[in-house]
């Protein structure tokens, strides 16, 4: 299935998001290698106001907790029944608290959010179905989560990153300190901390 082949699917609920999710969604994408979308048919973006009371109700997995779906930025639905695969991104838990902020106004941090759900569930298909691991599945789509960020953004704006490429060992330097800072504060597994230390070396 062509990366094109995956439907992008908007079905909100008395809910307007604050920017244009579809087209952010699609170049991330069009960024994956096809064959770690085979399989996959679609991501349906939506927030958790239309879900049925059962689904309301519904709790899932995660790293031993329950988590219910009501709460959850995205999920993951692999192929059952004859159905292909598919993902959901609950847009309005994804963009939780900054919804309002100055922040969101900029570019590279809408993307930054919809990054986080969006290559995370990838990552959960890539596990299921083209790099099976016996590991904790959320720490594996962690890592593929980073993968495909790193891809994604090697090829985003190139003229930003030659404009900034006297400024990389700060840049970097910073980096590495929030990421130390977001894992002792449990905002990033170890996992994902691990794999952002080497991500050079892994590359897709």
């Amino acid at each position: 299935m062509a990366n094109g082949s995956v439907q992008i699917t908007a079905d909100y609920h008395d809910y307007t998001p604050p920017f244009a999710v579809e087209p952010i969604v699609r170049r991330m994408l069009n960024s994956i290698p096809e064959k770690y979308l085979d399989g996959l048919s679609e991501v349906v973006l939506t927030n958790p106001s239309g879900m049925s009371r059962k689904r309301r109700r519904a709790v899932t997995k995660s790293r031993n907790h329950k988590v219910r779906a009501l709460d959850a930025r995205g999920l993951y639905h692999p192929a059952w029944n004859n159905q292909p695969a598919w993902i959901e991104i609950f847009v309005d838990n994804t963009l939780r608290y900054w919804e309002k902020s100055w922040w969101l106004k900029l570019g590279f941090i809408r993307e930054a959010k919809i990054a986080d759900v969006l290559f995370h569930e990838i990552g959960h298909h890539i596990h299921f179905t083209n790099r099976p691991e016996h590991k904790e599945r959320e720490d594996v789509a962690d890592i593929w989560k980073v993968r495909l960020e790193q891809s994604y953004y090697r090829t985003r704006r190139p003229f930003l990153r030659v404009m900034t490429l006297p400024l990389r060992p700060l840049m970097r330097a910073f980096s590495r300190r929030e990421e130390r800072r977001m894992f002792h504060a449990r905002m990033i597994s170890r996992a994902e901390y691990e794999e952002r230390k080497n991500r050079n070396r892994n590359p897709l």
